[in-house]
């Protein structure tokens, strides 16, 4: 996961900090695998009573836009609205078209934006799922 980060992200997760999160009991992350075994994606969130963030969410270059990012963030959707969770948010960079599209076609809405988020002094852009069941 480490590897993937470093690839995916102008500011990575460390392996500290990713080993941090998932020794928590109220992470979920989901990785998906190649046929070869080989990592092709994850995505972290942290539930938080009858929420839940999404942290992280990375899919190797060979894999991107084929739907890989959208099944992960599905199925964990799925798992934390069995989990008893309602409602999601996540922030994304302002300049990270891809991720935005991706997320406005999945059935985020913009919540909210922080200014000079970033290490670098781009935006945040807040997002908010529900998560009802259909």
């Amino acid at each position: 996961m480490a590897a993937l980060e470093l690839a995916a992200f102008p500011h990575p997760w460390t392996r500290a900090q990713l080993a941090s999160e998932l020794a928590h009991a109220s992470s979920l992350a989901l990785v998906a695998h190649d046929a070869d075994g080989a990592l092709a994606g994850h995505v972290l969130f942290r539930r938080m009573l009858d929420e839940a963030e999404l942290l992280r969410l990375a899919v190797v270059r060979q894999r991107q836009r084929r739907g890989l990012a959208t099944a992960l963030v599905a199925r964990g959707l799925d798992e934390l609205r069995t989990a008893g969770c309602v409602t999601a948010f996540l922030e994304v960079r302002a300049d990270n078209h891809p991720a935005i599209e991706l997320y406005e076609r999945s059935g985020w809405q913009t919540a909210g934006r922080r200014a000079r988020y970033y290490p670098d002094g781009v935006d945040a852009v807040l997002y908010r799922r529900t998560l009802a069941r259909t």
